[in-house]
């Protein structure tokens, strides 16, 4: 069963827009940052230390994505974002260092509205881009 989710997330992620990507990106920190907690509370201190260094590595991957030289909003979304996703970072470090999670549950408080905000621009872009084709109809 292990190998067909694998192959599954294998094709979602090498089908997936650049901008799923992301979302995807989004949805794994969660995911990971639950799994943290879950760790702690239960005192599975390694799950707990897995879980954050997955989610200290999303953040990174997070970070890399940013184009920071990037011309008019999407670089200034870029520069906006990239000192969130640092102090997100040293947040997660600290959590692991300390075995605490007041660091996770604030970065899960940071990155929720990130992602929903996110998942908006992607269903409005999709909208659009449905909309685009019957425009064009009309007008030829």
């Amino acid at each position: 069963m292990q190998s067909a989710h694998q192959t599954y997330l294998r094709m979602q992620t090498t089908t997936a827009s650049p901008g799923e990507l992301i979302a995807m990106l989004y949805d794994a920190l969660l995911r990971n940052l639950s799994r943290a907690e879950g760790g702690l509370a239960s005192k599975d201190i390694e799950a707990a230390h897995n879980a954050l260094l997955k989610s200290q590595d999303i953040v990174l991957e997070l970070m890399s994505s940013l184009d920071l030289d990037a011309e008019g909003d999407a670089g200034s979304i870029a520069r906006q974002m990239a000192p969130l996703y640092e102090y997100m970072y040293r947040r997660l470090l600290d959590a692991s260092m300390h075995k605490e999670t007041a660091p996770i549950a604030e970065v899960r408080r940071l990155v929720e509205p990130v992602r929903e905000a996110w998942r908006f621009a992607l269903e409005q872009l999709a909208q659009e881009a449905a909309i685009a084709p019957r425009l064009e109809d009309r007008r030829g």
